[in-house]
């Protein structure tokens, strides 16, 4: 192979690495950073500027508010980080109806599963994704853990994709400003629950997400990312090495599950798995103040029971047959 393409080969790697690699490595660099820091003082000494110069990235990094590290430069590291990973798995997005999206009008996307990563998330719905619909191009808004915006490098990276605190109050605030927020309803719960070779979903008591979609009027809209639980590899601690109880108390308090993650080759990089995203149709809601029980589980069981018939349409066109599990 001439050296000219071996070169262009090696920089076509980098970028790729650059554009769908660098969130689950910042994840792993992050929790060594603090470490490495310390190490560093302890062998250089205090009188050295290389643990200082870190010390200030990482207060930077961890303390610098959102909006002041997001301009241009942001925009476009996103629009290259989104065209690469949508054409490395490949990935895309089906609607089963796209004009029943309105622009005037808020909806709550419930996406289904969680997996060990979510990266259909932040590669399908950006603010700014090439693959969404019109009428939700520069206005939708993926919802993650708060705790994703405590640690350094990761809530840059998300923060400049779009996505925003999971918190009640962010959902309203989108949905009032009539955007589009994707919430990842089974969160935790959902991750201790999944199944290597199985599709899980957790939403049998998830009604906050359905009081919230009430309490502001917003459509309720099923989506379900096929291929998603194959793109990372994972290992959870558990019985007989860790109690399951204290795996739980832990995923709790941090907002997190102590889980392990790795893809093609051990590395950070994905698996490369076709993932494509299904959109159903917005389930019309009455706005409520105040939602009586009965009408929040309707809608919720409304909404599992159509998330489940999505699945079960798609699921063999685009899945591998697997059954899908509700808890």
């Amino acid at each position: 192979m001439p050296v000219q393409a071996m070169l262009y080969k090696l920089c076509d790697a980098v970028l790729e690495f650059i554009a769908v690699g660098i969130y689950v490595s910042a994840i792993y660099a992050t929790a060594l950073l603090l470490p490495a820091i310390l190490t560093a003082f302890a062998v250089l000494g205090p009188s050295n500027t290389v643990p200082w110069v870190a010390t200030a990235l990482l207060a930077f990094c961890t303390f610098t508010p959102l909006h002041l590290v997001t301009g241009t430069l942001s925009e476009r590291f996103v629009q290259f980080s989104v065209r690469r990973a949508s054409a490395y798995f490949p990935a895309r997005i089906i609607c089963e109806d796209a004009e029943a999206f309105r622009s005037d009008t808020g909806y709550l996307f419930g996406f289904c599963p969680h997996s060990a990563l979510p990266v259909a998330l932040p590669t399908v719905f950006s603010t700014n994704s090439p693959l969404l619909p019109k009428a939700l191009r520069g206005r939708t808004h993926g919802l993650a853990s708060s705790v994703c915006f405590q640690v350094p490098i990761v809530r840059q990276l998300y923060w400049w994709l779009g996505v925003r605190p999971a918190t009640r109050a962010v959902m309203r605030k989108l949905l009032s400003e009539r955007r589009v927020a994707v919430v990842v309803p089974g969160g935790v719960q959902e991750v201790l629950r999944m199944q290597h070779g199985k599709e899980v979903a957790y939403l049998s008591s998830r009604t906050g997400f359905i009081r919230i979609a009430v309490q502001c009027g917003a459509p309720i809209v099923p989506v379900w990312a096929f291929g998603q639980t194959r793109a990372y590899s994972w290992i959870r601690p558990g019985p007989p090495l860790v109690s399951s109880w204290l795996v739980s108390r832990i995923s709790r308090t941090f907002g997190a599950v102590p889980i392990f993650m790795y893809g093609a080759y051990g590395s950070s990089m994905p698996h490369r798995e076709r993932i494509t995203v299904v959109v159903g149709r917005p389930i019309p809601v009455q706005q409520m103040d105040a939602p009586p029980p009965e009408v929040v589980s309707e809608l919720l069981r409304k909404f599992m029971n159509e998330l489940q018939a999505l699945y079960d349409k798609h699921k063999g066109q685009y899945g591998r047959g697997e059954e899908l599990q509700i808890f």
